[in-house]
């Protein structure tokens, strides 16, 4: 009973077992004797175990907001960015990585979706060590903990900043003993995930007659110009060129060492790592034509250093100090014009390269010769590097209050990017024919300058933060409490600025507070509040208050839960409540003050648009009383463990309502007369969804040991006002998504030249296989007003992962899986709709060949009846023909590692050593195929992602 008076049968020689959570469990051998009396010990590592919060630590079982966190053994993989690491691991974070270029392979993240109607403005928060900074170069192996705040609970101490979720890094200290070293070391290799795939110069020139004779027109080649293509009986004339093969190489290299020391006394503790990646593009820079290099590669030097100090029993001083140093080096082109040149040109565009060294293309007004786009245009070298510096004191007060402390904070953070360019333009040329004898004729197509031109940029920033800040916590009894009350500063300025607006420094201040109560670990209360502002906003409106309150109880501590203790052994159920702000607004700084712009017709314009008489607009911006957005946050949740704490269950439902979100007006009418629109906190946008993460571990037998994890997703947001009216209520913004793409809803492929006649009129050259809109507003023809909401958008409304760790003796296996839903794509552009350009430029993907033709009439194909161009009817309009369901599900991450036997460790006095093989990115599964599912919206003319193959050894001593 609640007393712990019990009656059992046993024999002697029977082992009784007293288990109760938050306590250690005891063992006790029957003997003989009567009673057995015990008393159990508190659990430290359950009852008083910590975990991070905003400006500070909790109790694990007192946290009532929603908030997750990652260990730092779930982070390490060969990869150069962290948040490349995050995907599938933490529920309601959504991440989608758009691009595998080495140096800008930032994945993009939101925590629950996107919140306001910008999707730029819904970036979270990142604290690193307690101040505002980037995540992006951190070591794995150099972060403690890796916490992700998503309510108001969380996040309202952040005022306005916090509106769009938090993460919270905090790196590694030492511990009091001997020093103690971590090695870690992996080699492997990199390869796309998948390339876009394009036709070869004799099927482009058969699609390109196709599309011209279907419609009645004069086809381009003739059956000998595509023979001598197809043979490739004279391949400077007559070339074939595979882009793709030519510009990419099967496979890349990186590399990754990381060292690390620690260790100390109980005065004072150390850390120190030292990290080292590097990776190589796949460009396949092979031009024998000048002495520079062009090839991509990217090197990282990083360190991370903190010290613990306490000089006195009641005083500890930390200093940490990070950094990186790294070196890029790239084509002169950008991977955006590289990649567009070669979905621009078909395979028989032009010969790249000529063997007495020319390089091909055509005239000037269409250079786009891909081999030259990637070398001959010169190269970039960069420099960037980051250094962080914090130093934090705490002083405990226990003679003037005992639990009382004060703490201060200051840190300065720098950031320097150094790109030095070597650009050229070389001579180019096209053969036109061949003589006589047989000889290439030559036509020059471009002048140019073979020698190399300079050109520097630079960008840079510095940060001060300071933090000071008083701090209680005291237990009486069952009554624990604590309280925070905390000011802060942040200044940041542009070091590399180039006007007075951009030169003046960013700035936000304010206070911050917290206080918290429960009682037997049973029932909790929590309150929250940020008060702060920032330099953005008018004098009068600068700051703003934002409280949140949250309830918990432990039901589980309950006396009428003993019987269901035995099958769930904790259960809490949580809710908050609060403001939370978002001081990012888009469109200009100061926005509350008036622009003024001026010429030499008209000395000063004041407020509005003015037109000279040569019609030349000057515009001057009307300031506003503009301040920050506000989001109410609402979270429902429960936390539930079954089977001894061996399954873990959690579950949130969140309501997020943001308004005051800053746009331009939409509703005024023209005959006011202003030429702009004014600016004003006018949208609101609703988000709301679930999410559910389930962790289960299990010592199976002594030999084996199995631990699964899982967690879903699923956020949707609603644009409630952008202040903008419609012609329909189907045109309306409102009541979509943010971001809501809007097309023709495509019924089918009209079947016969009848059935286009007697349909709705369509623009243009319509025939049977060209597409057939659904005339929405029944006025008989396809417009603009027909156009509805089309497709789910390029942000998954789903994210899920999934993954487990096998353990037998020193082996293991883990995997990771990591997947979206209700995501698509809206396909477009040159080389992925035929022709849209035209005839004169545009590669073909091979997906086009399963097309409509007068030969295979079929409703099941994936492009209709080709056209010369785009103009030619109305085919290529934005329609859910174009839109492509990208969900997929991708194995992100797996790991085979063995540890080596400890006798033999032993033997050489290391404390353990490990040999793994990791891979990233290895499968993925999706219906979508033209490239990468996770790139960007359009035709998916980026850097690729990528996956590696890696091995490596760990090691400590």
């Amino acid at each position: 009973d609640i007393s712990g008076l019990y009656v059992v049968e046993a024999e002697i020689g029977d082992v009784l077992i007293f288990d109760y959570m938050g306590y250690k469990r005891l063992e006790v051998a029957v003997t003989g004797q009567p009673s057995i009396d015990v008393q159990l010990g508190a659990d430290t590592e359950v009852l008083q175990e910590v975990t991070v919060v905003g400006y500070g630590t909790q109790k694990k079982i007192s946290i009532i907001g929603a908030q997750q966190n990652i260990t730092t053994e779930d982070l390490k993989a060969p990869v150069a960015n962290l948040t490349q690491s995050i995907a599938g691991r933490i529920a309601g974070v959504v991440s989608m990585q758009r691009s595998g270029e080495p140096g800008f392979d930032d994945a993009t993240i939101y925590i629950r979706g996107i919140s306001t109607l910008t999707a730029s403005m819904s970036a979270p928060l990142t604290i690193v060590d307690g101040v505002p900074r980037s995540i992006s170069n951190i070591d794995p192996e150099d972060i403690e903990s890796f916490t992700v705040l998503k309510d108001a609970s969380a996040t309202a101490i952040y005022g306005v900043r916090g509106a769009n979720g938090v993460i919270i890094i905090n790196t590694k200290g030492g511990k009091a003993g001997k020093p103690k070293f971590d090695i870690r070391y992996s080699e492997g290799i990199t390869q796309f995930t998948t390339l876009p795939q394009f036709v070869d110069a004799p099927t482009y020139m058969q699609l390109s007659n196709e599309a011209l004779e279907t419609r009645g027109e004069v086809r381009k080649y003739s059956d000998i110009e595509i023979q001598k293509t197809a043979n490739n009986s004279d391949p400077l004339l007559y070339p074939n060129v595979d882009w793709m093969k030519l510009l990419f190489k099967p496979f890349g290299h990186n590399r990754n060492l990381t060292a690390n020391i620690s260790g100390g006394t109980d005065m004072a503790t150390y850390y120190i790592g030292l990290a080292y990646f590097c990776e190589d593009g796949m460009y396949n820079n092979d031009s024998k034509m000048h002495d520079y290099n062009a090839n991509t590669y990217f090197h990282r030097y990083s360190v991370t250093s903190n010290f613990i100090l306490k000089p006195f029993k009641t005083t500890e001083i930390k200093l940490g100090i990070q950094g990186y140093l790294a070196n890029a080096n790239y084509p002169a082109s950008s991977n955006q014009t590289i990649f567009s040149s070669a979905f621009n040109a078909a395979a028989n565009y032009i010969a790249p390269f000529y063997p007495d060294g020319k390089i091909g293309d055509k005239p000037a007004s269409s250079r786009q010769n891909p081999y030259a786009v990637l070398n001959e245009m010169g190269y970039a070298n960069q420099w960037r590097n980051q250094l962080y510096s914090n130093l934090k004191i705490v002083q405990d007060l226990p003679w003037i209050l005992e639990g009382s402390s004060i703490n201060a904070t200051v840190s300065f953070d720098a950031y320097n990017y150094t790109s030095n360019r070597f650009t050229r333009s070389p001579n180019c040329y096209m053969p036109i024919g061949r003589d006589e004898e047989g000889k290439i004729i030559w036509q020059q197509t471009f002048t140019g300058s073979e020698s190399l031109s300079y050109a520097n940029s630079a960008s840079g920033n510095m940060s001060i933060y300071i933090e000071a800040g008083i701090n209680y916590k005291r237990t009486f009894g069952k009554h624990d409490v604590s309280a925070m009350l905390l000011y802060n500063q942040s200044d940041e300025k542009n070091t590399k600025a180039t006007s007075v607006e951009t030169a003046l420094p960013y700035r936000f201040n304010g206070l911050a507070g917290r206080a918290t109560y429960s009682y037997n670990d049973r029932y909790f209360v929590e309150f929250n509040f940020g008060y702060n502002g920032s330099e953005n906003f008018a004098p009068a409106n600068r700051y703003g208050f934002f409280p949140s309150a949250g309830l918990g109880w432990v039901i589980s501590n309950e006396k009428f839960f003993e019987k269901a203790g035995k099958v769930i052994s904790f259960l809490k159920l949580r809710s908050t409540y609060g403001l939370v702000g978002n001081a990012k607004i888009s469109g200009r700084r100061f926005a509350y003050l008036s622009t003024i712009s001026s010429s030499s017709s008209v000395p000063y314009t004041f407020g509005k648009s003015y037109e000279t008489s040569s019609k030349t607009k000057r515009v001057g911006e009307e300031g506003v009383n503009v301040t920050w957005e506000t989001a109410n946050k609402l979270n429902v949740g429960i936390d539930i463990h079954f089977l001894n704490n061996n399954l873990s269950f959690h579950a949130d439902y969140f309501n997020d309502k943001r308004k005051g979100i800053f746009l331009s007006r939409g509703d005024i009418p023209f005959y006011v007369g202003l030429t702009s629109a004014p600016l004003g906190n006018l949208g609101k946008v609703n988000n709301q969804g679930f999410e559910i993460a389930v962790d289960y571990h299990q010592q199976i037998t002594e030999d084996w040991f199995l631990s699964f994890m899982g967690n879903f997703s699923y956020s949707h947001n609603t644009v409630v006002e952008n202040d903008i009216a419609y012609a329909y209520p189907w045109l309306d913004v409102r009541g979509q998504r943010v971001g809501q793409r809007f097309g023709f809803i495509a019924e089918k492929l009209f079947d016969s030249d009848e059935e286009v006649r007697s349909s709705a009129y369509q623009t243009g050259d319509t025939r049977a296989g060209d597409i057939k809109y659904k005339d929405i507003n029944a006025d008989g023809k396809i417009d603009s007003y027909d156009k509805v909401p089309i497709g789910y958008g390029s942000t998954p409304e789903i994210m899920y992962g999934f993954g487990f760790n096998l353990v037998w003796r020193n082996l293991s296996l883990s995997a990771m899986f990591q997947g979206a839903a209700c995501v698509d794509a809206l396909i477009s552009g040159q080389g992925v709709t035929p022709f849209q350009q035209g005839m004169s430029s545009g590669n073909i993907m091979t997906y086009v060949l399963d097309r409509w033709t007068t030969g295979n009439p079929s409703q099941n194909v994936q492009v209709p009846r080709l056209s010369p161009s785009a103009s030619y009817n109305m085919n290529y309009e934005s329609s859910t023909w174009w839109i492509k369901n990208t969900s997929y599900l991708r194995l992100k991450n797996l790991q085979i590692s063995y540890s080596l036997p400890k006798k033999w460790m032993q033997t050489i006095r290391f404390k353990g050593a490990s040999v793994f093989l990791q891979g990233v990115n290895l499968l993925t599964f999706s219906k979508f195929k033209l490239w990468d599912v996770e790139q960007s919206d359009g035709r998916g003319d980026v850097y690729p992602n990528t996956k590696s193959y890696s091995i490596g050894i760990n090691f400590s001593f």
